[in-house]
């Protein structure tokens, strides 16, 4: 049993997306727009700026800019650190529909998770998979199709790609080629929504209720 610890509520009213990085916690928030910088210890902000992104899902942080998924008018974005634009593009996907979803027919991208190279993930709705694509080119790797319906966060512990699926509440631990499902955590509360990886611990944030939590690996 994976023991998950309650650390703190964010400054924004629905936190969707969190990247770990080593200057802290980046978080992608849905109700006001703004990306935030916390503190792993306390939540206290050291950024926070203004975005036009609309209603986004998911963040990661390539070299020194942010990606952002904003969800719902279906664009991923390039950011500054200000929270300006540089520029936005279409996800991977735009085609796709999995029977499975149920959700609104146009597309939307949740949680991202820069490779460390040239490579970046995606999660999609209602394609409902998981989409590896390169950065400068945009063209797609490969996809692995989702556990669940509701797919949202995305972080990498250097061997497995956890996805954290909203409606079931588990974060599944998927095999990068195969999608097959090599473990999964139960999350029975509170609300699953964005996912990071971070010195051995998953790191969660939850919609309406604002909270930070976090879970230590075995």
């Amino acid at each position: 049993m994976h023991k998950i610890e309650d650390m703190w509520t964010t400054p924004g009213p629905r936190p969707n997306g969190l990247q770990a990085s080593g200057e802290g916690l980046w978080v992608i928030d849905a109700g006001n727009n703004h990306v935030y910088l916390l503190d792993y210890e306390t939540g206290q902000p050291y950024v926070d700026v203004e975005t036009e992104t609309y209603k986004s899902s998911g963040i990661t942080l390539i070299r020194e800019e942010l990606w952002v998924s904003s969800t719902h008018n279906s664009r991923i974005y390039r950011l500054e650190k200000d929270g300006s634009t540089i520029e936005y593009f279409d996800p991977p996907g735009l085609n796709d529909v999995d029977p499975r979803d149920s959700g609104p027919d146009y597309i939307r991208p949740h949680g991202l998770e820069w490779m460390n190279n040239s490579t970046v993930w995606v999660s999609v709705k209602p394609a409902l998979r998981n989409y590896l694509f390169d950065i400068s080119t945009r063209r797609i790797i490969k996809s692995i199709p989702t556990p669940g319906v509701a797919p949202h966060g995305l972080a990498w512990d250097g061997e497995g790609l956890w996805c954290a699926d909203r409606a079931s509440g588990i974060i599944h631990k998927l095999e990068p080629d195969s999608g097959v499902v090599m473990d999964e955590i139960k999350v029975k509360e509170p609300e699953l929504h964005g996912l990071t990886f971070h010195e051995n611990y998953l790191w969660f944030c939850c919609d309406p209720s604002r909270r930070v939590c976090r879970i230590q690996l075995d």
